[in-house]
Protein backbone atom coordinates (compact mmCIF):
# COMPACT_ATOMS: atom_id res chain seq x y z
CA UNK A 1 0.00 0.00 0.00
CA UNK A 2 0.89 3.59 -0.91
CA UNK A 3 0.47 6.34 1.64
CA UNK A 4 -0.05 10.16 0.80
CA UNK A 5 -0.14 13.21 3.99
CA UNK A 6 -3.59 14.58 4.96
CA UNK A 7 -2.71 18.07 4.85
CA UNK A 8 -1.06 19.75 7.41
CA UNK A 9 -1.96 17.20 9.86
CA UNK A 10 0.95 15.22 10.27
CA UNK A 11 -0.67 11.70 9.16
CA UNK A 12 -0.18 9.71 6.45
CA UNK A 13 -3.19 7.98 4.74
CA UNK A 14 -3.04 5.10 2.60
CA UNK A 15 -4.19 5.56 -1.19
CA UNK A 16 -7.35 3.47 -1.04
CA UNK A 17 -9.82 4.09 2.40
CA UNK A 18 -12.66 2.85 3.32
CA UNK A 19 -15.91 3.95 3.85
CA UNK A 20 -17.97 1.61 6.25
CA UNK A 21 -21.72 1.84 5.68
CA UNK A 22 -23.86 0.77 8.72
CA UNK A 23 -27.08 0.08 5.99
CA UNK A 24 -24.81 -2.26 4.35
CA UNK A 25 -26.55 -4.90 6.42
CA UNK A 26 -23.65 -6.69 7.57
CA UNK A 27 -23.14 -8.67 10.77
CA UNK A 28 -20.57 -7.67 13.64
CA UNK A 29 -18.18 -10.50 12.62
CA UNK A 30 -18.72 -9.37 9.06
CA UNK A 31 -17.62 -6.20 9.84
CA UNK A 32 -14.48 -7.39 12.11
CA UNK A 33 -12.92 -9.02 9.31
CA UNK A 34 -13.72 -6.78 6.38
CA UNK A 35 -11.56 -4.47 9.15
CA UNK A 36 -8.85 -7.25 9.59
CA UNK A 37 -8.33 -7.59 5.77
CA UNK A 38 -7.94 -4.13 5.25
CA UNK A 39 -5.52 -3.50 7.53
CA UNK A 40 -3.84 -6.38 6.26
CA UNK A 41 -3.73 -4.78 2.58
CA UNK A 42 -2.44 -1.84 4.60
CA UNK A 43 -5.36 0.58 5.08
CA UNK A 44 -5.56 2.93 7.58
CA UNK A 45 -8.09 5.00 6.86
CA UNK A 46 -12.10 4.63 7.10
CA UNK A 47 -15.01 6.67 7.32
CA UNK A 48 -17.98 5.49 9.08
CA UNK A 49 -21.53 6.12 7.66
CA UNK A 50 -24.65 5.75 9.30
CA UNK A 51 -23.07 3.98 12.46
CA UNK A 52 -24.69 1.10 13.57
CA UNK A 53 -24.04 -1.08 16.36
CA UNK A 54 -23.10 -4.04 14.63
CA UNK A 55 -20.94 -1.67 12.65
CA UNK A 56 -19.17 -0.11 15.90
CA UNK A 57 -18.81 -3.36 17.59
CA UNK A 58 -17.09 -5.32 14.39
CA UNK A 59 -14.95 -1.79 13.63
CA UNK A 60 -13.82 -2.44 17.35
CA UNK A 61 -12.74 -5.56 17.18
CA UNK A 62 -11.28 -6.03 14.06
CA UNK A 63 -9.08 -2.31 15.37
CA UNK A 64 -8.31 -3.59 18.55
CA UNK A 65 -4.74 -4.63 18.17
CA UNK A 66 -3.68 -1.57 16.13
CA UNK A 67 -2.12 1.24 17.84
CA UNK A 68 -4.83 4.63 17.71
CA UNK A 69 -2.31 6.92 16.29
CA UNK A 70 -1.86 4.62 12.48
CA UNK A 71 -5.64 4.79 12.38
CA UNK A 72 -7.34 7.75 10.90
CA UNK A 73 -11.36 7.29 11.98
CA UNK A 74 -14.08 9.83 10.47
CA UNK A 75 -17.54 10.40 10.73
CA UNK A 76 -20.09 11.13 7.72
CA UNK A 77 -23.21 13.07 8.85
CA UNK A 78 -25.57 13.94 6.19
CA UNK A 79 -27.23 17.40 4.91
CA UNK A 80 -30.67 16.19 7.09
CA UNK A 81 -29.28 15.70 10.09
CA UNK A 82 -29.50 17.73 13.40
CA UNK A 83 -27.54 18.84 15.90
CA UNK A 84 -28.30 16.33 18.39
CA UNK A 85 -27.83 13.12 16.08
CA UNK A 86 -24.39 13.95 15.07
CA UNK A 87 -23.48 14.59 18.84
CA UNK A 88 -25.07 11.16 19.38
CA UNK A 89 -23.43 9.66 16.44
CA UNK A 90 -19.93 11.08 17.21
CA UNK A 91 -20.30 9.55 20.89
CA UNK A 92 -21.32 6.39 20.06
CA UNK A 93 -18.23 6.17 17.63
CA UNK A 94 -15.92 6.98 20.26
CA UNK A 95 -16.96 5.03 22.87
CA UNK A 96 -18.19 1.90 21.01
CA UNK A 97 -15.10 1.73 18.44
CA UNK A 98 -13.23 2.76 21.79
CA UNK A 99 -11.45 6.14 20.30
CA UNK A 100 -10.15 8.95 22.23
CA UNK A 101 -11.45 11.34 19.15
CA UNK A 102 -12.77 11.36 15.56
CA UNK A 103 -10.22 12.69 12.98
CA UNK A 104 -12.42 14.40 11.13
CA UNK A 105 -16.48 14.94 10.86
CA UNK A 106 -17.46 15.43 7.60
CA UNK A 107 -21.08 16.96 6.54
CA UNK A 108 -22.96 16.38 3.21
CA UNK A 109 -23.73 19.29 1.54
CA UNK A 110 -27.73 20.33 0.86
CA UNK A 111 -28.60 20.55 -3.37
CA UNK A 112 -28.26 24.29 -3.24
CA UNK A 113 -25.26 25.61 -5.21
CA UNK A 114 -24.61 28.80 -2.18
CA UNK A 115 -23.70 28.62 1.39
CA UNK A 116 -27.19 27.80 2.34
CA UNK A 117 -26.44 24.11 1.14
CA UNK A 118 -25.09 23.87 4.48
CA UNK A 119 -27.12 23.56 7.98
CA UNK A 120 -26.00 26.30 10.50
CA UNK A 121 -26.61 24.50 13.51
CA UNK A 122 -24.36 21.69 12.06
CA UNK A 123 -21.84 23.80 11.67
CA UNK A 124 -21.89 25.19 15.15
CA UNK A 125 -22.03 21.59 16.97
CA UNK A 126 -19.23 20.42 14.31
CA UNK A 127 -16.94 23.23 15.65
CA UNK A 128 -18.16 22.80 19.19
CA UNK A 129 -17.01 19.16 19.32
CA UNK A 130 -13.58 20.53 17.52
CA UNK A 131 -12.87 22.73 20.47
CA UNK A 132 -13.81 20.52 22.63
CA UNK A 133 -11.31 18.13 21.56
CA UNK A 134 -13.30 15.33 19.93
CA UNK A 135 -12.81 15.94 16.50
CA UNK A 136 -9.55 16.72 15.15
CA UNK A 137 -10.47 18.53 11.42
CA UNK A 138 -13.99 19.25 9.77
CA UNK A 139 -15.07 18.19 6.29
CA UNK A 140 -17.68 19.15 3.93
CA UNK A 141 -18.32 16.41 0.73
CA UNK A 142 -20.28 17.37 -2.16
CA UNK A 143 -19.97 17.52 -5.73
CA UNK A 144 -19.48 20.27 -8.61
CA UNK A 145 -20.85 23.99 -7.88
CA UNK A 146 -22.85 22.63 -4.26
CA UNK A 147 -19.29 22.51 -2.65
CA UNK A 148 -17.51 25.59 -4.94
CA UNK A 149 -18.87 28.05 -2.02
CA UNK A 150 -17.94 25.91 0.63
CA UNK A 151 -14.01 25.58 -0.32
CA UNK A 152 -13.60 29.27 -0.69
CA UNK A 153 -15.12 30.04 2.78
CA UNK A 154 -11.55 28.30 4.15
CA UNK A 155 -14.35 26.77 6.79
CA UNK A 156 -13.37 23.35 6.48
CA UNK A 157 -10.34 21.44 6.42
CA UNK A 158 -11.12 18.58 4.00
CA UNK A 159 -13.25 18.05 1.22
CA UNK A 160 -14.84 15.11 0.08
CA UNK A 161 -15.89 14.74 -3.48
CA UNK A 162 -16.39 12.30 -6.57
CA UNK A 163 -13.41 12.24 -9.03
CA UNK A 164 -13.08 9.30 -12.21
CA UNK A 165 -12.69 8.61 -15.34
CA UNK A 166 -15.54 11.19 -15.95
CA UNK A 167 -14.62 14.27 -14.37
CA UNK A 168 -13.29 16.70 -16.63
CA UNK A 169 -12.08 20.79 -16.26
CA UNK A 170 -14.54 21.98 -13.73
CA UNK A 171 -13.99 19.26 -11.00
CA UNK A 172 -10.06 19.24 -11.48
CA UNK A 173 -10.41 23.02 -11.01
CA UNK A 174 -12.54 22.55 -7.56
CA UNK A 175 -9.93 20.10 -6.01
CA UNK A 176 -6.86 22.54 -7.03
CA UNK A 177 -8.50 25.50 -5.27
CA UNK A 178 -9.01 23.40 -2.46
CA UNK A 179 -5.35 22.30 -2.39
CA UNK A 180 -4.30 25.98 -3.03
CA UNK A 181 -6.87 26.68 0.41
CA UNK A 182 -5.12 24.15 2.29
CA UNK A 183 -7.68 21.40 2.41
CA UNK A 184 -6.88 17.46 1.67
CA UNK A 185 -8.85 16.35 -1.17
CA UNK A 186 -11.24 12.79 -0.64
CA UNK A 187 -11.70 11.21 -3.79
CA UNK A 188 -15.08 9.20 -4.19
CA UNK A 189 -16.94 6.85 -6.27
CA UNK A 190 -13.94 6.09 -8.57
CA UNK A 191 -15.80 3.90 -10.60
CA UNK A 192 -18.96 5.38 -11.51
CA UNK A 193 -22.26 3.75 -12.04
CA UNK A 194 -22.30 4.68 -15.97
CA UNK A 195 -19.34 3.22 -17.18
CA UNK A 196 -21.11 0.05 -18.26
CA UNK A 197 -23.49 1.36 -20.44
CA UNK A 198 -20.67 3.28 -22.08
CA UNK A 199 -18.52 0.31 -22.51
CA UNK A 200 -21.32 -1.48 -24.12
CA UNK A 201 -22.45 1.42 -26.26
CA UNK A 202 -19.13 1.45 -27.42
CA UNK A 203 -19.14 -2.54 -28.64
CA UNK A 204 -22.22 -2.14 -29.97
CA UNK A 205 -21.26 1.02 -32.16
CA UNK A 206 -18.02 -1.44 -32.73
CA UNK A 207 -20.02 -3.93 -34.30
CA UNK A 208 -19.55 -4.90 -37.98
CA UNK A 209 -22.82 -5.03 -39.58
CA UNK A 210 -24.37 -5.06 -43.08
CA UNK A 211 -23.32 -2.27 -44.68
CA UNK A 212 -20.08 -1.51 -42.42
CA UNK A 213 -16.95 -4.05 -41.37
CA UNK A 214 -14.92 -4.33 -38.73
CA UNK A 215 -11.89 -1.82 -38.36
CA UNK A 216 -8.50 -2.19 -36.45
CA UNK A 217 -9.16 1.67 -35.46
CA UNK A 218 -12.59 0.38 -33.92
CA UNK A 219 -13.51 2.03 -30.09
CA UNK A 220 -10.78 4.27 -30.72
CA UNK A 221 -11.82 7.14 -28.57
CA UNK A 222 -14.37 5.26 -26.64
CA UNK A 223 -14.06 3.42 -23.26
CA UNK A 224 -14.31 0.49 -25.01
CA UNK A 225 -10.86 -0.11 -24.09
CA UNK A 226 -11.77 -1.09 -20.36
CA UNK A 227 -13.00 -4.04 -20.96
CA UNK A 228 -10.17 -5.61 -23.32
CA UNK A 229 -7.18 -4.43 -21.37
CA UNK A 230 -5.48 -7.42 -20.37
CA UNK A 231 -4.99 -8.09 -16.71
CA UNK A 232 -7.04 -5.43 -15.63
CA UNK A 233 -11.10 -5.41 -14.82
CA UNK A 234 -12.78 -2.30 -15.73
CA UNK A 235 -13.29 -1.04 -11.77
CA UNK A 236 -9.24 -1.69 -11.37
CA UNK A 237 -8.46 0.91 -14.41
CA UNK A 238 -11.07 3.44 -12.98
CA UNK A 239 -9.31 2.82 -9.63
CA UNK A 240 -5.75 2.99 -10.81
CA UNK A 241 -6.62 5.84 -13.05
CA UNK A 242 -8.10 7.81 -9.48
CA UNK A 243 -4.52 7.04 -7.98
CA UNK A 244 -2.81 9.33 -10.91
CA UNK A 245 -4.13 12.20 -9.31
CA UNK A 246 -1.82 13.69 -6.91
CA UNK A 247 -3.79 16.20 -5.63
CA UNK A 248 -5.81 13.34 -3.86
CA UNK A 249 -5.10 12.19 -0.54
CA UNK A 250 -6.59 9.27 -0.34
CA UNK A 251 -9.06 7.50 -2.56
CA UNK A 252 -12.07 5.90 -1.35
CA UNK A 253 -14.37 3.04 -1.87
CA UNK A 254 -17.39 0.50 -0.30
CA UNK A 255 -16.85 -2.70 -0.20
CA UNK A 256 -18.64 -5.43 1.33
CA UNK A 257 -16.42 -8.64 1.24
CA UNK A 258 -12.94 -9.64 2.06
CA UNK A 259 -12.30 -10.46 -2.25
CA UNK A 260 -13.36 -7.49 -3.34
CA UNK A 261 -11.50 -5.40 -1.02
CA UNK A 262 -8.10 -7.51 -1.54
CA UNK A 263 -8.79 -7.37 -5.02
CA UNK A 264 -8.75 -3.21 -5.13
CA UNK A 265 -6.32 -3.09 -2.72
CA UNK A 266 -3.68 -4.68 -5.08
CA UNK A 267 -4.32 -1.82 -7.67
CA UNK A 268 -2.43 0.72 -5.32
CA UNK A 269 0.91 -1.27 -5.55
CA UNK A 270 0.42 -1.52 -9.25
CA UNK A 271 1.10 0.97 -12.10
CA UNK A 272 -1.50 1.96 -14.69
CA UNK A 273 -1.12 0.54 -17.67
CA UNK A 274 0.95 2.58 -20.90
CA UNK A 275 -1.25 4.94 -23.06
CA UNK A 276 -4.54 4.18 -20.42
CA UNK A 277 -4.58 7.64 -19.17
CA UNK A 278 -4.38 8.97 -22.39
CA UNK A 279 -7.19 6.80 -23.73
CA UNK A 280 -9.17 8.00 -21.14
CA UNK A 281 -8.58 11.54 -22.31
CA UNK A 282 -9.89 11.00 -25.42
CA UNK A 283 -13.02 8.95 -24.37
CA UNK A 284 -13.88 11.72 -22.23
CA UNK A 285 -13.91 14.27 -24.62
CA UNK A 286 -15.73 12.30 -27.10
CA UNK A 287 -18.45 11.85 -24.59
CA UNK A 288 -17.89 15.42 -24.23
CA UNK A 289 -18.34 16.56 -27.61
CA UNK A 290 -21.55 14.08 -28.96
CA UNK A 291 -23.15 15.58 -25.75
CA UNK A 292 -22.41 18.76 -26.82
CA UNK A 293 -23.73 18.31 -30.85
CA UNK A 294 -27.04 16.05 -29.11
CA UNK A 295 -27.77 18.81 -26.93
CA UNK A 296 -27.36 21.72 -29.92
CA UNK A 297 -29.08 19.15 -31.98
CA UNK A 298 -31.78 19.09 -29.69
CA UNK A 299 -31.85 23.16 -29.49
CA UNK A 300 -32.36 23.16 -33.20
CA UNK A 301 -35.37 20.84 -33.09
CA UNK A 302 -37.13 22.63 -30.18
CA UNK A 303 -36.89 26.11 -31.88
Amino acid sequence: MRYRPFARSGMALSALSLALDGDQGLGADQWRDLVHCAFEEGVNAFEIVAPSHDLLTGFAEGAQAVRRHLLFVGLRVGANADAKMLQDWADNVIATARLEELNLVTLEAGDQADGESLSKPLLAAMRRMQDAGRVQKLGVAGAGEIIAEPIRSGAFDAVATPFNILSGWRERHLIRTAVERGMSVIGCDPSPGDVSALIEGADEASKPGWFKQSSPLAGVGTYRFLRLTTGWSPEQLCLGYAFTEPALATVQVRVADREHLTTLAEVAERDLPAAISAQIEMARFSAERASGVERRSAMRRSA
